[in-house]
């Protein structure tokens, strides 16, 4: 009897391991909540957006590409009013039911009444009405010319109207049942670890040879680090010191990363704060960072240190020579100065205190469980000790440090802007005032000027129009220093081809293998298990 047992004991894990279960890493911020709505942000929601649910198309976040997904095509109208995007027909919800325009059309109008969950803005940029033509075709109207808009019309999560009709509150639904038309559906789930299943009514199920996927929780980079030295996990997204002596040396053979330069990491200042209202004394912060030693000691020199206007290398002909003078550096004893002006003063200990004798003291808000962020943290917050700038470092649970920040509970906070496919997006995340605090405007910054510029690279076609109110947009970043670029984190990407095979890579650089969005949906598709 023993031995019948324990036959079938391996003949499971036999049928299992041939299941192609991948494990990957989501997020190290401890346990997963049950919600998979696509519209929140987070580890299990993560996992919701291009595995659970998609979009009209995808847009592969490395090349650029507008890639038919749901949708399989799209015209403009002559007037650049109207846009009509074509349906990719037999496509099924995971509970069986079709697919169709009706589902897009609502989902569009639900993040229309309910905002918080627009989380692109797209019914402030002018977007006027979405209305069906017919089964496979939706028509999306705007307000007036916007010559980007349709990437944010592409990027929206859609969601079954047969579900998302029948709830009092959307903002507020977990989706703990998850229904979508993506390639999976969720499995068995615990806080510690869940998995998603292949969703066997999947439109493109033909692509996905990855059956299984596991997700675990950590608490931070070293016990996910350990995890993935130890051949638990297949797809790693950790910041890794030392990566080449640490994890590659133990077997380069099935072991593998690659870090493309990713989104923009800054210091955002909270602009409501008083003390920080004055371009002069975030200036004054900016002189007393050095952006070589914080990527250096920080990000055990793995990123690479970003240029003051943030424009990525390979947009260099967007980069106004002429306002280079005014790029700044380290310089210790001219932010001092400028403190002094400014009516600061230092006592004994050498550092500043204002008119009442308080002295210039500002917590900096990080991710906790984010080891790198940390360790850049602490670099920063010794940087400006020495420019008499007393910093505290504060480890926040994520999903309160997007809280915190979103209501602008806060005085300074290391953040991220998402870039997208080019400076022109990255500019209006960053700087437009209608994504201040509640999206990339971590900081708040609000500006008519600016606003007016980068009003702009919607309303022309014309490259040169643009070119010139990014230009213009530069002098503002330079001369006002909304916020204080340090470096382009680098996409975290660790993998093994021990259970799989395709992944991206240096040399096969088929995705942007992040797993915040599509991406990952899209990379799933390529892999292979190993026979």
């Amino acid at each position: 009897m023993k031995k019948i047992l324990l036959f079938v004991v391996i003949s499971v894990l036999s049928v299992f391991s041939f299941a192609s279960t991948l494990s990957m890493i989501m997020d190290v911020t401890g346990p997963f909540s049950r919600n998979f709505n696509p519209y929140f942000s987070g580890g299990s929601n993560f996992s919701a957006r291009g595995f659970i649910y998609e979009t009209l198309f995808y847009i592969n976040g490395y090349t650029g590409e507008v890639v038919p997904w749901l949708a399989t095509d799209y015209e403009w109208s002559d007037d650049y009013l109207e846009v009509e995007v074509t349906l990719r027909e037999n496509v099924k919800w995971s509970d069986g039911e079709n697919f169709n325009a009706d589902d897009v059309v609502f989902t569009f109008n639900m993040i229309k009444t309910y905002p918080a969950l627009d989380i692109g803005g797209i019914w402030q940029k002018g977007l006027k009405e979405v209305t069906k033509v017919d089964d496979q075709h939706v028509k999306f109207v705007l307000s007036q010319i916007d010559t980007l808009i349709y990437t944010d019309i592409f990027t929206v999560y859609i969601v079954p109207e047969h579900i998302w009709a029948t709830l009092n509150d959307p903002t507020t639904y977990t989706a703990e049942n998850p229904i979508g038309t993506g390639a999976y559906l969720l499995g068995q789930f615990t806080s510690q670890v869940y998995t998603l299943e292949k969703n066997q009514n999947y439109w493109q199920k033909e692509k996905v040879k990855v059956s299984t996927i596991r997700i675990p929780a950590f608490t931070g980079n070293d016990a996910a680090q350990l995890a993935l030295m130890n051949k638990e996990i297949d797809w790693g997204t950790l910041f890794f010191p030392n990566i080449e002596n640490i994890f590659i040396k133990a077997d380069p053979e099935n072991r593998g990363y690659w870090l493309p330069e990713g989104n923009p990491v800054l210091l955002f200042f909270n602009l409501d704060d008083e003390r920080f209202k004055d371009e002069n004394f975030r200036k004054a912060i900016a002189l007393g960072i050095d952006n070589e030693q914080v990527v250096q000691i920080g990000m055990s020199n793995l990123a690479t240190v970003s240029n003051p206007v943030l424009i990525k290398g390979g947009f260099s002909e967007l980069i106004n020579g002429n306002l280079k003078h005014m790029w700044y550096d380290k310089d210790v004893e001219q932010a001092k100065k400028m403190l002094n002006d400014l009516g600061y003063s230092t006592g004994k200990d050498g550092m500043f205190t204002d008119g009442k004798g308080n002295k210039l003291s500002f917590e900096l808000i990080v991710p906790a469980g984010w080891t790198d962020w940390i360790a850049v943290s602490q670099v920063l917050s010794s940087q400006l000790k020495q420019i008499g700038i007393d910093v505290l470092v504060s480890q926040v649970d994520f999903g309160l440090y997007l809280e915190r920040i979103r209501n602008k509970d806060f005085e300074l906070a290391l953040s991220w802007v998402n870039y997208g496919i080019n400076p022109y997006f990255f500019y209006e995340r960053w700087l437009h005032s209608r994504n201040a605090y509640s999206g990339d405007n971590r900081g708040g910054w609000i500006s008519l000027t600016t606003d007016s510029l980068l009003e702009i690279f919607r309303k022309t076609s014309d490259e040169k129009e643009r070119q010139l109110a990014i230009s213009s947009l530069q002098l503002i970043v330079l001369q006002e220093v909304p916020s204080i670029p340090l470096f382009y984190n680098p996409t975290w990407f660790e993998y093994t081809t021990y259970n799989f095979v395709g992944w991206p890579n240096e040399e096969n650089p088929y995705a942007l293998p992040t797993i915040t969005g599509m991406d990952k949906a899209y990379i799933i598709m390529n892999l292979e298990p190993v026979k």
